[in-house]
């Protein structure tokens, strides 16, 4: 049976103080007619959400921003779409600052895929997004039932289509991107928003006739995402039974953590090694942590298998496009001045190669069996008694990983003790590799009612936070001290061997329970570009014997717990 030709009405939502780009888009848009829906109350609070109402009632099946820039042939891309996903919410760019729809257009673009099918607990990218007729008028009335204060639009729509099964899609590569301007909608704590893979170049309607990836982003039934923030790989989980916000900012490192997604860290660090030296201009730590990502992303993504050869050069673009946004996005502002436009092109160049170690490993069937199924690995190894204070150790930190991480942490005093191997340590490296919003700007030498101290040369790892912000959010205050800093105290106290360990033992049993002034935050540490280590960063004969058997431990712990 043939479909009847897609109709479309298209809406631009519109603040008056951007009315010029307003008609700007809604001229782009022709052929199709399109209409402007102002800011019903412009001079109120900054809420997208007043706007959407007004602009999904009008009955458009598709609305968009007035600060998008959209493609060539805008308006014959959006109808074919919509003849291909006539029954669908079709979102036609996804920005880089969407921590799981991002990552699937990520999977999708090197994967060679038209269009991906987007995650249902994340928001839905709503810079432009096209709905059936009968479901935009379902849709005006649904948001009609909520007060504008709740602001996001996008967070109502997400569970509109969620509780009715409307999956949402996205063009691969988008059909416009996020102008950069400031934001009227309160929405600049986001930085620079631009859409993670643009066309760049002409694109025949007949590439949406390619295949969609449909289920992305799994690995043992686990929804994840792989994301380059602040120089850092991290993969984010989601845990289906905990309540965890789509870009709660407390993710867990590659290393050790990419096993749990079936990909060894020691496996991702010597394919490293085989590709030989990285670009001049990216240093070494953060050309480790491009290549994970890169790797990974490769590693975990099926081919779309498109032997189309007239779209060839339209999925090649979108590619290397989806691997320069990463860059541009995933980098330290301060790595990316030093790299400039030349070190940038050869970082994603770099990303390049590391997909291609991923996709040649997954090809040849490098995998490891997926965790978290609760499911324990066979042949494990059963502690020995003189290990039963590790083992406590890797389960308490299992614990405190598998824990529901809350939306940030709240301010703490942070305390930096020096390094009596390394006495001259930039006290500010600690928090170097934190992420600013909702992590590192929650800890200075001013703020808080309690206090985290920390070892000169570890570096803090995002995840093992979502603990002491459980312990201060239930009430508790006082001094929190991470292994390493209470090691080195207990060291400077004369403490050596069993009694040492005994000793921190005990101080990550009172942080467990709640009891005492100064207690011990159960997680491993890291020096600058290594792997945790159960108690010191640093290699040392007495404190590193257990670390093998510390990481194993644990990893047990966490993969014997369904995510």
């Amino acid at each position: 049976m043939t479909r009847p030709p897609v109709r479309l009405s298209t809406v631009v939502m519109c603040h008056p103080s951007r009315l010029a780009g307003a008609e700007r888009v809604a001229a782009e848009c022709a052929p199709l007619p399109a209409r402007i829906v102002r800011d019903p109350d412009p001079g109120g609070f900054p809420s997208p959400l007043r706007t959407a109402k007004a602009a999904w009632a009008a009955v458009a099946p598709g609305a968009m921003q007035d600060d998008a820039h959209l493609a060539p042939g805008f308006a014959g891309h959006v109808t074919a779409l919509l003849e291909r996903h006539p029954d669908r919410a079709v979102s036609l760019s996804v920005l880089w600052v969407s921590p799981y729809n991002s990552y699937r257009v990520r999977q999708a673009a090197v994967g060679g895929y038209a269009s991906v099918r987007l995650a249902p607990w994340e928001w839905v990218p709503s810079l432009a997004l096209a709905l059936p007729a009968g479901t935009a008028r379902e849709l005006a009335a649904y948001l009609a039932e909520f007060p504008d204060d709740t602001r996001d639009d996008d967070e109502h729509i997400a569970v509109f289509c969620a509780e009715r099964g409307i999956p949402v899609v996205a063009p691969v590569p988008h059909l416009l991107d996020h102008g950069v301007g400031p934001s009227v909608a309160g929405n600049d704590h986001h930085g620079i928003r631009l859409a993670v893979a643009c066309a760049n170049g002409p694109v025949a309607t007949a590439h949406w006739d390619g295949p969609e990836l449909t289920d992305p982003a799994r690995h043992g039934g686990l929804g994840y995402a792989v994301e380059l923030v602040a120089s850092r790989c991290h993969v984010r989980i989601r845990r289906s039974g905990e309540q965890e916000a789509a870009e709660q900012p407390f993710t867990w490192p590659w290393r050790p953590w990419s096993a749990l997604l079936g990909v060894a860290h020691e496996t991702i660090a010597a394919a490293a090694r085989a590709a030989g030296p990285a670009p001049r201009a990216l240093p070494a730590e953060p050309a480790g942590e491009v290549w994970a990502a890169g790797y990974l992303l490769g590693a975990l993504t099926p081919d779309g298998g498109d032997a189309r050869a007239e779209h060839r050069r339209v999925r090649e673009d979108a590619r290397a496009a989806a691997l320069r946004s990463w860059i541009t996005a995933g980098l330290r502002p301060g790595d990316l001045e030093a790299l400039g436009e030349e070190g940038c092109a050869a970082a994603a160049e770099w990303a390049a190669r590391a997909v291609a170690g991923g996709r040649s490993a997954r090809e040849a069937g490098k995998r490891t069996a997926a965790y978290g199924g609760g499911v324990p690995a066979p042949n494990e190894e059963t502690p020995a008694p003189e290990h039963a204070a590790v083992e406590r150790m890797a389960r308490r930190e299992a614990r405190l990983l598998l824990g529901p991480a809350p939306g940030e942490l709240p301010d703490v005093r942070l305390r930096v003790v020096p390094c009596p191997e390394h006495p001259g340590a930039d006290p500010a490296l600690p928090v170097s590799d934190l992420p600013v919003r909702w992590l590192g700007e929650h800890l200075s030498e001013a703020a808080g009612d309690s206090t985290l101290v920390v070892h000169a040369c570890e570096r803090l790892e995002p995840r093992p936070l979502a603990g002491l912000a459980a312990l201060l959010d239930g009430g508790w205050k006082g001094t929190v001290e991470t292994r390493a800093a209470t090691v080195a105290r207990l060291r400077a106290a004369g403490l050596r061997g069993a009694a040492l360990t005994a000793a921190v033992d005990d101080a990550e049993r009172r942080f467990a329970a709640g009891d005492g002034a100064v207690v011990t935050l159960p997680a491993a540490c890291r020096a600058a570009g290594g792997t945790p280590r159960r108690l010191w960063p640093h290699d040392d004969a007495e404190l590193s014997a257990a670390d093998g058997v510390y990481a194993r431990l644990r990893l047990r712990r966490v993969r014997e717990t369904p995510l």
